[in-house]
């Protein structure tokens, strides 16, 4: 079932990364459970609030960890 549900993440992030870059383009997430976007660089304002690890990984990783969406302060 783990593995099922990994694969779909990863084909639905396949055919979703298109609209925001390409997907070995590195971004940064917050690995807390709550955070949910990925960001440009180490130094945005939206990661000031992570609390866990932040971590330098693909935009197709990002997908898949479940930060779908682009930082409202790095990516406008």
């Amino acid at each position: 079932m783990k593995k099922l549900i990994a694969t779909l993440l990863f084909v639905t992030a396949t055919f979703n990364y298109g609209a925001h870059g390409n997907s070995g383009q590195m971004v940064y997430i917050c690995t807390g459970s709550t955070a949910y976007a990925y960001h440009k660089n180490l130094n945005c304002k939206g990661l000031n609030r992570c609390k866990a690890q932040i971590k330098r990984v693909t935009l197709s990783e990002a997908y898949i960890m479940g930060r779908n969406k682009p930082c409202g302060y790095c990516y406008n």
